[in-house]
């Protein structure tokens, strides 16, 4: 992966884990094998993947053959280039 993708990959996880922890989120960070972020608070845990500028099919097909417990809920977070706020798609 070349050294700039991989600096806006790592600022986008620690924007995502930012912008959980305002919210209410309790952080596990992952082994970014299928998801980099856990976020949880009292009745929710989301597990996410960060991405940047698009979300593959690979991205997809990662989070939906993890096994999950139906109170989770699976995302994918894309974050563009000049965006401020990520593209949020759930996975089912």
């Amino acid at each position: 992966m070349e050294k700039a993708i991989k600096k806006r990959l790592v600022r986008a996880k620690e924007r995502a884990i930012l912008d959980l922890k305002r919210i209410g989120y309790k952080i596990v960070p992952s082994d970014n094998s299928s998801f980099c972020i856990i976020g949880m608070r009292k009745n929710e845990t989301r597990f996410i993947r960060i991405v940047i500028d698009k979300i593959t099919d690979e991205d997809i097909k990662k989070v939906q053959d993890y096994p999950m417990s139906p109170s989770c809920i699976k995302e994918i977070w894309c974050k563009k280039i000049g965006q401020q706020s990520y593209e949020i798609k759930e996975i089912f």
